[in-house]
């Protein structure tokens, strides 16, 4: 399955049997006229999905899809899961790579940091005030909202330093600002680099959720899935901000009761 929609009103689109995607290039090239070349880099590279249904694809679904083509949803732009983001990683490629860091004030960028086993990451975030973590200091792991399924189980996971550091997940409502309730994990990190992770259900009216950190000195690789544990880390493929055009449409058969045919379509990644 897809999904496309808002927190809270995303609607499940049948499973498709091609997905690929173009990030585009954040790197512009000019020639100088001492034959050198320069690139310059942009912060973030937007992404391009191209779609294709199976050809036993039923009018009803290519209906549910074609709502947010003609615009009966409004001009969007809509929330896109994609068929492998609920299985890998429902955070956005910044909030994975910790690039939203410096934005959030009690956080600091913390470079990059070597997990043992493993390896590398290239970002992390650090507290800004280590002295308060007897208070319940946290680290935010994102600033978008993560959309969340009634009865479907989230885990949130992270490698984060400090003994006895955890993580927690905030369930939220359409619009609240203000958990309606969460859920913290059991298992503690350690003084050195470890993987905590939390899995729970939304509490009732929770449509969205955010990852934090708890009383760590350091956080990096965050993840959210829809699974009952975790997964294998895999970098963000979260899209909070989409839209879908460029649809095409192939008839397979068309008898009475009998009516199949294949969809092609883009989900552009905006704003």
């Amino acid at each position: 399955m897809i999904y496309l929609g808002t927190p809270g009103r995303m609607v499940g689109i049948k499973c498709p049997s091609s997905q690929s995607v173009d990030h585009e290039d954040r790197y512009t090239f000019e020639p100088t006229l001492e034959g050198k070349l320069k690139g310059q880099a942009r912060p973030v590279g937007r992404r391009k999905w191209s779609l294709q249904t199976s050809a036993a694809t039923t009018p009803g679904e290519v209906a549910a899809l074609m709502g947010f083509v003609n615009g009966d949803w409004g001009a969007g732009p809509f929330t896109f899961v994609s068929a492998d983001a609920p299985i890998t990683n429902l955070l956005s490629p910044a909030a994975t790579s910790g690039q939203y860091g410096p934005l959030v004030t009690n956080l600091l960028a913390g470079g990059p940091v070597d997990l043992g086993a493993d390896g590398w990451a290239a970002r992390s975030v650090r507290s800004l005030a280590p002295t308060e973590f007897g208070n319940g200091q946290e680290i935010l792991l994102g600033t978008d909202f993560t959309p969340v399924r009634q009865g479907v189980a989230v885990t949130g996971s992270a490698w984060v330093k400090r003994a006895g550091g955890r993580v927690r997940l905030y369930w939220y409502g359409p619009d609240s600002t203000v958990p309606l309730g969460s859920t913290t994990s059991s298992a503690t990190a350690t003084s050195t680099w470890s993987r905590v992770s939390v899995t729970g259900l939304p509490v009732a009216g929770a449509v969205r959720c955010r990852l934090v950190a708890f009383e760590v000195e350091h956080a990096t690789r965050p993840a959210i899935t829809w699974s009952e544990g975790v997964l294998d880390y895999a970098d963000g493929q979260g899209c909070q901000k989409a839209v879908v055009h460029a649809a095409a449409r192939s008839l397979t058969m068309a008898v009475p009761a009998r009516i199949y045919g294949d969809l092609s379509f883009t989900v552009t990644e905006v704003g």
